[in-house]
């Protein structure tokens, strides 16, 4: 299926050819320039000219593409182009749509095959964004919308109702080939394991489980099991559908002779459960408990504005994305080897510097590229400067020193 969605000059746009241009290495700003470390990238200029040149060089090149682009919520304070309303018989969201569409084009290209794409983006301009997501990279590669909490006890001066979130589009390159990782449980702060038994320094704490089951049928899951009395109880208490024990009865066995099976007195007769422990699986081997990342998440705006101030006196950037944000996204990577992550809507350079803090504490080697323009000296006197003094260390804003991630590399270009 074909989704495609038509907007005034949208063809147009398409025809032009962004302006040719060549790239200057600025070897001043250089850090770390010989060393076996992640080689991260910042290109300072229009991100759509950058994308143009490095097009055939980048194919298929970057497993991650984070971007935070302009929501088009009408602040004409914002240091960003964020009101894309020229004239009065011009609509916003066209020029908004003339302004991304092209751009994720590019992203398409230099997306890898077992790639995302994640967008930042609010209710205003979500729909729209959706459906040339869908026309660009196919419906059939829609991942998630991951809804994020970015603030709490604020709009009270709303009109109608305080909104209190904004979203993270995801799309594959490739449905099929992409794998996230998955979220490490800790079983040892789950408050539902709470019993002990003399196996608690291997297995851990346990909770029990009923071993009575109603679901799917199945005739080896339906027998007889001897309670302590001598009476045989089966599951639903009637041989037969629709109940079924969890376990078969050569497993059942094998609980009882090692100590994964509890009987309980009821006043109806024996009930009998499962000791579900923290450590162990249910063949007493040490196991990793793994589920699916959660769509839902919560990583607050005010954040990302202490963690921005407390690296540089700046004005430009009031709500910058909080590290966690993105080492969140990372995570869905963590266990991929030999990662690129592009951010072209680089601003402060949060995903850079989350990039680097994430490979500290995951002993991974991610290397990102930055493309950023220079408007109101945004990329010489933020984007550069945080990541310069993240790299070196620096004195924080309640005068504690912070040790810099000094095993980064990092080269500068400019457009010429």
């Amino acid at each position: 299926m074909r989704l495609e969605l038509l907007w005034e000059g949208k063809h147009e746009t398409l025809s032009q050819k962004p302006q040719k241009i060549s790239l200057q290495e600025d070897l001043k700003k250089a850090i770390n320039p010989k060393k076996d470390f992640p080689k991260h990238q910042i290109f300072e200029g229009d991100n759509l000219f950058v994308l143009n040149h490095n097009k055939n060089e980048w194919k298929e090149r970057f497993k991650i593409i984070y971007i935070d682009p302009p929501y088009n919520t009408g602040n004409t304070d914002f240091y960003y182009k964020d009101k894309f309303k020229a004239k009065e018989n011009e609509d916003s969201h066209t020029n908004w749509l003339n302004f991304i569409y092209p751009r994720l084009k590019y992203a398409k290209e230099v997306l890898h095959e077992n790639g995302a794409i994640f967008i930042s983006i609010d209710d205003y301009e979500l729909y729209h964004l959706k459906l040339i997501c869908d026309e660009i990279f196919g419906p059939q590669n829609f991942v998630s919308n991951f809804v994020r909490v970015n603030k709490a006890g604020a709009g009270h001066d709303s009109k109608k109702v305080a909104v209190e979130y904004d979203y993270v589009l995801c799309y594959a390159k490739n449905f099929k080939n992409l794998t996230f990782s998955k979220e490490i449980l800790k079983p040892e702060t789950d408050p539902k394991y709470k019993l002990k038994d003399k196996h608690v320094k291997f297995r851990g704490k346990y909770y029990l489980r009923d071993l009575d089951y109603r679901g799917s049928y199945s005739h080896s899951l339906d027998y007889g099991i001897e309670t302590p009395d001598g009476k045989t109880i089966f599951s639903g208490g009637v041989l037969g559908k629709p109940n079924t024990w969890r376990w078969g009865k050569a497993k059942f066995e094998w609980g009882l002779e090692n100590d994964f099976i509890v009987f309980k007195k009821r006043d109806l007769g024996y009930k009998v459960y499962i000791k579900q422990y923290q450590f162990v699986d249910n063949k007493n081997q040490i196991r990793e408990r793994k589920i699916p990342y959660r769509s839902l998440v919560n990583f607050s705006n005010s954040k990302g504005s202490n963690q921005l101030k407390a690296i540089l006196d700046q004005s430009i950037f009031s709500y910058p994305k909080p590290i966690e944000l993105i080492e969140y996204l990372l995570g869905l990577f963590k266990d991929e080897e030999n990662v690129e992550v592009l951010d072209f809507f680089a601003g402060s350079g949060t995903t850079l510097h989350a990039t680097m803090v994430f490979n500290q504490k995951n002993h991974q080697s991610f290397q990102c590229t930055l493309i950023t323009n220079n408007e109101n000296e945004i990329c010489r006197e933020v984007t550069y400067p945080r990541i310069e003094k993240v790299i070196a260390g620096y004195l924080n804003k309640q005068g504690k020193n912070i040790d810099g991630l000094t095993n980064n590399c990092l080269r500068y270009f400019k457009v010429k």
